[in-house]
């Protein structure tokens, strides 16, 4: 079986940029995150982000709704809307590091907002 897949490679000088942000106590903490690649299955896109760390994941629809899963750290769980970054949020940090998981979720809302995933 031979199925189609559209990739978009970024390169340092055409990354897709965002900017994360969490309030963490009474600080807050900021960072820059870019998009290194991203890769439409039709079924689920697989996005490759790098931040404070590496990060690679997948996003789709099913049955009941959006899910990610990010392999490297043994994590699944349901998504919100791709622009609901609150909902996404409090469900992934609840199996992962608060950071990771605001990295992940502004990553999805700013692909979104730019409407590269749907």
């Amino acid at each position: 079986m031979n199925k189609s897949v559209n990739t978009i490679k970024y390169t340092k000088d055409n990354a897709h940029h965002f900017k994360c942000r969490i309030k963490l106590g009474n600080r807050t903490e900021e960072w820059d995150g870019y998009v290194k690649k991203i890769s439409d299955y039709g079924s689920h896109y697989e996005i490759h982000v790098q931040s404070r760390s590496g990060i690679v994941f997948m996003v789709g629809d099913y049955i009941n709704g959006r899910f990610i899963s990010v392999p490297a750290y043994g994590v699944g769980c349901d998504l919100g809307h791709y622009d609901d970054y609150f909902w996404n949020h409090e469900s992934l940090s609840r199996y992962m590091n608060i950071i990771d998981s605001a990295t992940i979720c502004q990553a999805l809302y700013s692909l979104y907002q730019s409407q590269i995933i749907q």
